[in-house]
């Protein structure tokens, strides 16, 4: 048997990191913004190889990654010229009819292939100024507008019908757009950001990644103990929230000035089942209902229909691996009701199972495999779009009693 030990410091927020990126691709050659933080992810790679080529009339790689496609559309929008941006069909057979609506409002021309994006622009240009953007399946949309919205000429009115989803996030970008200088003006339904504004910021730290420590959180729960150093309790990241819902399941937790300590449970201390609403944290979705699927009592995640829209179908590929388990699942259209047996019973065939491209659910296939399942998981590099040393931290940290 080998119990799981997991102590250090989890890389970057990528999210945190490719929102750093664009406001510092703003700020003048005699005046750069030293970011300081590391991520070996795809996803700001790609974002930081894009940024070495911005104004060569380069083709960009987006990979899978949403926010690189519409934080780079973007930022390329403000350009003058076509620019090309790639990426694999499922990211934009995605919906992108937002992006297009953003477009057709500044008077820049966008074709959308199964491969490829392509942007035609001479600039932002806009009727009165004013911009109306539509929050209801994604934030990445108007974060990526307000991102993007360095010393125009005009001030930018942003507008918006209602609120939308993932609220933590967009909230994640308006901060780091005040923290890089920017004066914002918030409205009941929208906001004003002034001409001319301008990057002010030598240094800008990039705190780690809070969704990547709930995978190791979660697997820790099952297998061990979690000890994470310098972690971030001022954070924006949403799914920082993991640490109450563990809490709730019955996980203790000892919190010091910047560690966060998760101490094995007590042999024949279940894990509880809970009802949670993911709307602001819908990353934790597939982690959470695996872990939930180990709890005692049944289980559920709601107040995320924005789930269908990530990088698979989150809830329907999060029950199919749940079926394995032969636990019981209700899909839902924001969610998942889970319902445990009273005993788990292993499979005796091995069984295979696809992420799908989806890093996450990668994660969540992890915690069957620690707990003995014959799964085999397809495409496990699928994790390096997020987490690279996901894999490395549970064999090294992972040790024979």
């Amino acid at each position: 048997m080998k119990k799981f030990f997991f102590d250090g410091v989890i890389p970057s927020s990528k999210s945190h990191f490719n929102r750093a990126l664009i406001c510092a691709s703003y700020a003048s050659q005699n005046a750069e913004v030293n970011l300081q933080g590391f991520s070996r992810c795809d996803d700001v790679e790609k974002m930081q190889l894009a940024f070495s080529r911005l104004y060569n009339n380069s083709v960009y790689d987006c990979g899978s990654a949403g926010t690189v496609l519409r934080f780079l559309a973007l930022r390329a929008s403000r350009i003058a010229g076509l620019h090309i941006l790639k990426g694999h069909p499922r990211l934009m057979s995605r919906p992108q009819e937002d992006l297009r609506e953003i477009f057709e409002q500044m008077s820049v021309k966008m074709q959308l292939y199964s491969d490829r994006l392509l942007i035609q622009s001479s600039g932002w240009k806009l009727k009165n100024n004013t911009l109306k953007v539509n929050r209801e399946k994604s934030s990445q949309f108007i974060s990526g507008v307000l991102l993007n919205a360095w010393d125009l000429d005009f001030p930018l009115n942003l507008e918006w019908e209602q609120d939308g989803v993932s609220e933590g996030y967009w909230q994640m970008s308006l901060q780091v757009v005040q923290d890089f200088g920017m004066t914002v003006q918030q409205k009941k339904s929208g906001l004003v950001i002034p001409a001319h504004s301008k990057v002010n910021l030598k240094n800008y730290t990039v705190e780690s990644d809070i969704s990547s420590a709930f995978a190791i959180a979660a697997y820790a729960a099952l297998n061990g103990e979690a000890r994470f150093q310098q972690f971030p309790f001022q954070t924006l990241q949403p799914d920082v929230v993991f640490l109450q819902i563990l809490e709730k399941m019955g996980i203790t937790i000892e919190k010091t000035t910047d560690t966060v300590y998760l101490l094995p449970k007590k042999e024949k201390q279940p894990l509880r089942g809970l009802h949670c609403n993911l709307n602001n944290s819908p990353d934790l979705f597939p982690v959470l209902a695996t872990l939930c699927a180990f709890a005692k009592g049944p289980s559920r995640l709601d107040g995320a229909p924005h789930l269908i829209f990530k990088e698979s179908n989150r809830i329907q590929k999060t029950a199919e691996l749940l079926q394995h388990m032969g636990v019981s699942t209700k899909i839902l259209s924001d969610g998942m009701e889970i319902h445990p047996p009273e005993q788990l019973v292993l499979p005796k065939n091995i069984f295979s199972y696809d992420p799908d491209h989806d890093h996450r659910l990668a994660f969540a296939a992890a915690l069957l495999k620690s707990q003995n399942y014959p799964i085999q998981i397809l495409h496990p590099e699928v994790v390096n779009k997020s987490f690279p040393e996901f894999w490395d931290i549970l064999v090294n940290s992972s040790k024979n009693l």
